[in-house]
């Protein structure tokens, strides 16, 4: 690790303690002016360290490290060991880059799930839909997808399972390390460190609140988390439709806050910015002029608001479908469209020669600039202002239209891309066309940026005209544009759904014969731990454990003879 800290000359009188902690200690008395001047800069040039490491190559930093080093406080700052799995994600992620191969992975919905994937699995993830529908803490009010469990949930789930890693990690070097080096050699090393990567969905509020998230992430042993530029209180399943983006600024914003609580840890917890603008067609905020051209509204004049027409239909008593209605009717008539579709329009009725020409040195002019200064190229071309309003047809709640689709996810992808690790495109199909074209688009800028892709069971695979071999292939073709790595965000809640609807129906007809069939037999044939469940659990390992410490005898061993696990 790259994080440790100098270490300040220790009195003679804690020469002990100092053997015992070789880090760190705190002074009796207050440093000298002098002193508290000198370690300042020292620690300040630790963190100018800690910002140019290799791991944030390509990280943009809008804030200096004396900024960071004077909101720490006195107290020397301490690697968390969420960061040394961060770092091995780390390695793990560019080790597969380098090759062309995927890090894929499915979603744990619990330590049972997180064991078994251990064999086989490089990382583990913990979804926010599953933590919403199975797992919220606080009230235990479970739910869709919305946002809108306590922001503690998904933390407290990645603690749950970095603690589960650590007792099987535990158990398992014990049982090692009692074996006799030839029994050792036989037996099957298994890694339960596995990198766990979570789902902070919006940040569940302002920007202290997102900082107060990745603290909770960062101590409760997350290696990286992912961030989406959906609006708090609009927030949706990235599957659902309804989505309400927020200004490609504010989730900026949220970004430099994430790395801002980062370092403050001296944590290398990885970001990763994800965009639902691909299918997100609302927007909360027309505040940012890299959102504008893709903002609809519309040329038709002398129309009432849209959210108007619904606040009076409503004070006067009209029902829900007759306000549907009124919806309905009042976008029909007043067709949507970007403020650059209206500039083409008005061309195509103009008396100008080369439209096509006009149009383009149009649109040369106007890229990237707010929409006050396309107006104002527009006149100059048509020699007319343009009638077109965004405002008219906002929804009830004041949210924009927007126009969704793979060119505004570019854009807002290439405007995170300094300030995120890695970057997810949230889809609506499976689409490895797409995907090839997104991320080639962004490492035409960013080269070597790493991507994200989730392989959601949202999506219905076998209607989009998969083979068989385009499955199996599907994963290894984009690891090889870049997205290295990918995810069955929900695998763990599915395939316990689908073992337990076997299960269950068996068991109501056949009895034990279903259980031994579908569960212990298969345990058996696969070699899956969980067969003798006490060992798996702990029971073995607390047991050595306890006969250590009370030199207990073979009797009130839990592992002694009268144990059922020793019939398998």
């Amino acid at each position: 690790m790259f994080l440790r800290t100098r270490a300040r000359a220790v009195p003679r009188y804690l020469s002990g303690v100092r053997a015992m902690s070789s880090v760190h200690v705190l002074p009796l008395d207050p440093p000298s002016l002098d002193e508290e001047t000198r370690l300042q800069t020292e620690r300040v040039a630790e963190m100018e360290a800690f910002f140019a490491h290799p791991r944030f190559a390509g990280i943009k930093r809008p804030y200096t490290a004396e900024q960071v080093v004077t909101k720490q406080g006195s107290l020397p700052v301490t690697p968390l060991p969420s960061s040394l799995l961060a770092d091995k994600f780390f390695s793990l992620l560019n080790r597969a880059q380098e090759q062309g191969k995927p890090v894929h992975t499915m979603g744990a919905i619990d330590p049972v799930q997180m064991t078994q994937m251990a064999r086989h699995q490089e990382v583990v993830y913990v979804s926010g839909w599953a933590a919403s529908s199975v797992l919220t803490t606080g009230s235990n009010e479970v739910g869709p997808d919305f946002g809108d469990y306590p922001y503690t949930t998904v933390p407290n789930q990645v603690q749950r399972i970095f603690r589960a890693q650590q007792l099987h990690d535990k158990k398992h070097y014990d049982e090692r390390m009692r074996a006799s080096p030839e029994a050792r050699a036989k037996m099957e090393r298994i890694d339960y460190l596995r990198p766990i990567i979570a789902d902070a969905d919006t940040g569940h509020g302002g920007l202290s609140a997102v900082m107060k998230l990745i603290k909770l992430f960062a101590e409760s042993g997350a290696s990286a988390i992912h961030m989406e530029d959906q609006l708090h209180g609009g927030k949706k399943c990235g599957h659902l439709g309804g989505k309400v983006i927020v200004p490609t600024s504010t989730h900026i914003a949220r970004l430099v806050a994430s790395r801002f609580q980062l370092d403050l840890m001296k944590s290398t917890m990885l970001l990763i910015a994800r965009t639902d603008s691909e299918s997100g067609n609302l927007l909360s905020s027309n505040v940012d002029p890299a959102d504008q051209a893709y903002i609809l509204g519309t040329t038709k004049e002398g129309s009432k608001p849209l959210a108007q027409v619904l606040s009076e239909a409503e004070a006067s008593g009209a029902s829900s479908p007759e306000i549907e209605a009124l919806e309905l009717a009042w976008t029909t008539e007043h067709p949507l469209v970007t403020f650059n579709q209206a500039v083409e329009k008005e061309l195509e009725l103009s008396p100008i020669a080369d439209k096509k020409a006009a149009y383009e040195s149009y649109k040369k002019a106007v890229e990237g600039k707010a929409n006050s200064d396309a107006r104002a190229v527009a006149e100059d071309i048509l020699g007319k202002k343009i009638f077109w309003s965004a405002d008219l047809p906002r929804t009830k709640e004041g949210y924009y239209h927007f126009t969704a689709g793979i060119d505004a996810a570019v854009g807002r992808a290439m405007a995170f891309a300094p300030y995120a690790d890695l970057l997810w495109l949230e889809t609506k199909t499976p689409n490895l066309e797409q995907a090839r074209s997104f991320a080639r688009k962004i490492r035409a800028k960013f080269p070597g940026k790493m991507f994200v892709y989730n392989l959601s069971p949202s999506f219905n695979w076998s209607a989009h005209g998969f083979s068989e071999a385009d499955l199996k292939n599907f994963i290894w073709d984009l690891a090889k544009e870049g997205f290295v790595l990918q995810l069955i965000s929900l695998a763990g809640l599915h395939s316990n759904a689908a073992a337990t609807a076997e299960l269950a129906a068996r068991f109501k007809e056949d009895g034990m014969l279903a259980y031994v069939e579908l569960v212990q037999r298969k345990e058996k044939a696969i070699g899956c731990d969980v067969l003798t469940h006490q060992k798996w659990s702990g029971a073995n390992y607390i047991d050595h454990i306890l006969s250590t410490v009370s030199s207990g005898s073979a009797s009130t061993s839990a592992i002694g003879k009268d144990s059922t696990e020793h019939s398998f």
